[in-house]
């Protein structure tokens, strides 16, 4: 199979399934959503797999240059630490029909970061003001319990926000075939769902400067707009 077709199946087939996962938490009869309005967020020192990160909402003050990638439209920014890293938006990779059919299913858009070729972080937005029930901590417990099966899965962290508007876990999958960490940031605010995801090496198999770097992306994941 052609190598850039087997990558766009691959990319679409993420997206299917985060669109089923945070699509499928309309089933629970959960505490009522209440609307985030734009509100400044103290910045939260949370620790990831890479290393201590600050969520905030506050827009660094990085000088807009081709390491800061903006998208105005779903409303982020995000660094790419040098020009070995590029930007592919989501949409790219499908036709106008999946991408309308999932927009009804509240999918915005996002973007994969790729580096030499392979994707290593991926930004989904998702619009969840028509969902009266949405609930972080319900979201992670099911993505964590559909793991358990998997005796080669170890969760590794997990932190939710006390006022569910944001939340990290991550998970390390090892056994004689598989060795993979994956991590998602989740954030919620003004009734969008901003999630963040990593997959790839694990940090701890990484050399300093290049968990220094993965860990700069994560730092830089900020709400604009």
């Amino acid at each position: 199979m052609d190598g850039i077709k087997e990558l766009k199946i691959v990319r679409w087939s993420i997206i299917i399934t985060i669109v089923i996962s945070v699509m499928s938490l309309a089933i629970y009869d959960l505490i009522y959503y209440q609307t985030h309005g734009k509100q400044s967020l103290e910045p939260v020192f949370i620790k990831s797999g890479f290393g201590e990160i600050t969520l905030s909402n506050t827009v660094q003050s990085y000088s807009i240059s081709n390491d800061i990638y903006q998208d105005k439209d779903l409303g982020f920014q995000i660094l790419k630490p040098n020009n070995t890293w590029k930007v592919i938006p989501m949409s790219d990779n499908m036709d106008d029909e999946s991408m309308l059919n999932l927009k009804t299913k509240g999918f915005l858009d996002g973007i994969y970061l790729e580096q030499n070729n392979k994707t290593h972080f991926m930004i989904a937005v998702f619009d969840v003001s028509q969902k009266s029930s949405f609930e972080l901590a319900n979201y992670v417990d099911t993505q964590i319990e559909s793991m358990k099966n998997n005796p080669n899965v170890e969760i590794t962290l997990k932190q939710i926000s006390p006022s569910n508007d944001w939340s990290i876990f991550g998970a390390h999958a090892h056994s004689t075939d598989v060795d993979s960490y994956g991590e998602q940031l989740l954030y919620l605010e003004n009734n969008k769902l901003y999630m963040l995801q990593y997959t790839g090496l694990s940090p701890s198999e990484m050399k300093t400067e290049m968990k220094s770097e993965y860990r700069s992306i994560l730092d830089s994941f900020k709400i604009i707009g």
